[in-house]
């Protein structure tokens, strides 16, 4: 005879929610997991329905494995607006009270949803493609600069996978001459940034450092990998 399977959280929240709605009498429109924009050891899915959205966080030690945290009515809010990232869509709810929501993954059909069901007016805020990038969406200096180096290691280890022999020594010397490059240019700009920004404002040596200690590391690395 075979062992049961065991079931995985999003099976067991699948089953409850619906065995839930059930009981309550109300139709489950959708459900999907979510956070609320701060690291948490709990899982939380929202169950959508037309009278509004309920929160319920997953706990193995209920017997129905589940428990209700939070209930919202429609009715609380006039509007929403909607920003859409590459992996989860952070949803804005203005009213009494404000509300910060963060989709996982299933953010267009959340707003789908709202749309047919709801009166709320619906904001989508523009996000060009770049700043939906896991790095870049906070547009903060620190993240973008670590991001950058990770994405451009990334990009290095692929062209040593992909390229020929030779493509790969001259990739070689170009990550020497982006390191040196780099590196003169750091030296210059910490002196005098105007000469190594040309056309960017502000004219800092904040800038300078930014811009070209990545060039000298990303240099570094990339010789690292076509070694």
């Amino acid at each position: 005879m075979k062992k049961q399977q065991k079931q995985t959280i999003h099976e067991v929240m699948k089953k409850n929610l619906r065995k839930e709605y059930f009981y309550l009498k109300r139709d489950l429109l959708f459900y999907c997991q979510v956070d609320f924009g701060k690291l948490s050891k709990h899982f939380h899915y929202a169950a959508f329905d037309t009278d509004g959205i309920s929160i319920y966080e997953y706990d193995k030690t209920l017997e129905s494995k589940m428990k209700l945290i939070t209930r919202h009515p429609w009715s609380s809010w006039q509007n929403v607006k909607v920003d859409h990232y590459l992996t989860k869509s952070q949803f804005i709810f203005q009213g009494e009270p404000n509300w910060i929501l963060y989709i996982m993954h299933k953010g267009k059909e959340v707003q789908q949803l709202i749309e047919t069901y709801t009166t709320l007016s619906i904001e989508e805020m523009p996000r060009p493609a770049w700043r939906k990038i896991p790095g870049y969406r906070s547009k903060t200096k620190r993240n973008i600069y670590i991001a950058s180096l990770l994405y451009s290691a990334l990009l290095s280890f692929l062209f040593k996978l992909l390229l020929p022999y030779k493509a790969e020594i001259a990739m070689f010397s170009l990550s020497i001459g982006t390191m040196l490059l780099g590196l003169l240019c750091l030296t210059i700009g910490l002196i005098e940034p105007t000469i190594v920004l040309p056309k960017l404002e502000p004219k800092t040596r904040e800038k300078v450092l930014y811009i070209y200690s990545y060039l000298c590391i990303a240099g570094f690395i990339s010789i690292f990998i076509f070694w």
